[in-house]
């Protein structure tokens, strides 16, 4: 997955929140769709794509299989919106916190890292580029969304005074280590253990 994309993932992936996803019709006022949704990402994460299955979703809801259709119209709809939610949760999200978060662009840096390792998001980074090995439209929303961060962290990066020689090599370092580090290497309750930190952010933002 290293040819060249364009930098913007597709409006209709970006643009449509899990909210405007919501079914029309009475709620099942037991299982929301963030709930189908998340324990969806779960057993994609702990199973694989072939893993997410109506039936089992239902049962590990502990909900009849009907409610699932109060929400999607069948699992490829379910497909879309993990894509849809992955995109939002776990990169829209994650910038829009960075950019209003207050502080010098180290401090910004290590409040998303905290966002990112919080919500593991490595981990479902990880269970999406297996799922794209298998799926061409998975795979160029992989290389979208990698791209996407990349220039999020070229333009914090940027404002730190970073060598425009280095914007690119830099930005790439942060967005390897910093969204794949977790599921690499041995962790603690949050961070792997040995890291240091602030030598790490020495060498990706260059302040000091």
């Amino acid at each position: 997955m290293n040819k060249k994309v364009t930098n913007t993932v597709q409006p209709s992936l970006v643009d449509r929140s899990v909210r405007e996803l919501e079914p029309k019709g009475r709620p099942t006022g037991r299982v929301s769709k963030r709930d189908w949704l998340n324990k969806a990402l779960e057993i994609l994460v702990a199973g694989g794509i072939d893993a997410v299955r109506v039936v089992d979703l239902a049962r590990k809801l502990n909900v009849a299989k009907s409610g699932f259709y109060w929400h999607f119209r069948d699992r490829n709809d379910l497909l879309d919106a993990m894509k849809f939610y992955w995109i939002e949760e776990f990169s829209q999200e994650f910038m829009e916190d960075a950019r209003a978060f207050e502080g010098s662009v180290r401090e910004k840096t290590l409040h998303l890292i905290r966002v990112i390792r919080e919500k593991e998001s490595g981990k479902l980074d990880l269970a999406f580029a297996s799922w794209a090995q298998t799926d061409a439209s998975v795979r160029d929303l992989v290389d979208r969304v990698r791209d996407m961060r990349i220039e999020f962290a070229k333009g914090l990066l940027n404002q730190a005074g970073t060598n425009e020689s280095e914007l690119e090599m830099r930005a790439r370092l942060f967005v390897v280590y910093f969204m794949w580090s977790e599921v690499v290497f041995e962790t603690g309750p949050r961070d792997p253990l040995g890291e240091d930190l602030n030598a790490i952010l020495n060498i990706i933002v260059g302040e000091r």
